[in-house]
């Protein structure tokens, strides 16, 4: 993949990296040359074997991972503090970090769970990270950005029927909050040279946030004729882009990744992505 020169040791956390797209992307922009803090909500032998493998390939320094819960304000001033310390600074966060209906639908014998089978435990495990922990993380970052006069912010959602399906409310509910507060976040930041956006892969994909007993199969290997998944990779290539100077002042656009083709310039396929904005989001 073509990367921006700008990336070159660009320093960007991404929360939720030890697997999915978090994972995806960090391993992207270390190959581009950028230094990358992931972390997960626990130390995981997932996030170990990604420390691992990025100090093999990269070399030691360019990337650390941290356990750290994105619903514990004092763990996303933790990770900002290491991202200070390493790398000296702070250039883009990307808000990954996610909870699905996997919280409750193993618990309730119902294809179709119905908000009031939802148990508040499962509802605000879901809110916690999906929505006030973007918000904290974003929080404990942007004040870095704003001094320096530079920064890029961005949070994965997901599609706009996806979020009224059926069943999904809890998540539904976190990613439509996430988007309304992105275009607060986006006009409040402008006048500080932040960027502020969504980006989304425009359906289901072949990560293992797509649990088996939703679609069978290994992950990683669930694409292909007939299969409702896109691939777990459809989000790296518009996130690299959001993450270099090429996207610099695009700020409160909504971006769908499946609408990158390969084939065009990366200028080209990134304007395929992003949504044409509205003066007046409409939410019913």
């Amino acid at each position: 993949m073509t990367s921006d020169p700008s990336l070159r040791d660009r320093v960007v956390i991404i929360t939720g990296g030890s697997r999915g797209f978090g994972r995806f992307i960090g391993e992207a922009l270390l190959e581009a040359g950028a230094r990358v803090v992931l972390t997960g909500a626990t130390r995981s032998s997932q996030l170990d074997e990604v420390q691992a493998k990025a100090d093999l390939r990269f070399g030691p320094g360019r990337c650390i991972t941290l356990a750290a819960d994105v619903a514990r304000p004092e763990d996303c001033q933790r990770t900002v503090t290491a991202a200070l310390e390493q790398f000296g600074g702070i250039d883009v966060l990307i808000n990954n970090a996610g909870r699905g209906s996997a919280e409750y639908r193993a618990t309730i014998d119902d294809s179709t769970t119905r908000f009031w089978d939802v148990p508040i435990e499962a509802w605000r495990r879901i809110i916690d990270t999906n929505l006030t922990g973007a918000f904290l993380m974003t929080r404990a970052t942007v004040p870095h950005m704003i001094e320096r006069g530079f920064g890029k912010v961005f949070s994965i959602s997901t599609s706009l029927t996806t979020m009224v399906l059926t069943g999904l409310s809890p998540y539904g509910a976190s990613k439509a909050g996430l988007e309304t507060a992105h275009v607060v976040w986006a006009r409040e930041l402008a006048p500080h040279g932040v960027d502020v956006n969504i980006l989304l892969p425009g359906g289901a994909s072949d990560t293992d946030f797509i649990t088996q007993d939703m679609v069978p199969g290994t992950v990683g290997q669930r694409t292909g004729p007939g299969s409702m998944l896109l691939p777990g990779d459809v989000i790296v290539a518009p996130a690299l882009h959001l993450c270099s100077d090429a996207s610099n002042g695009m700020t409160g656009r909504r971006i769908i990744a499946k609408f990158w083709d390969a084939t065009l310039p990366a200028a080209e396929a990134f304007s395929a992505c992003v949504q044409p904005q509205h003066a007046h989001p409409e939410i019913m």
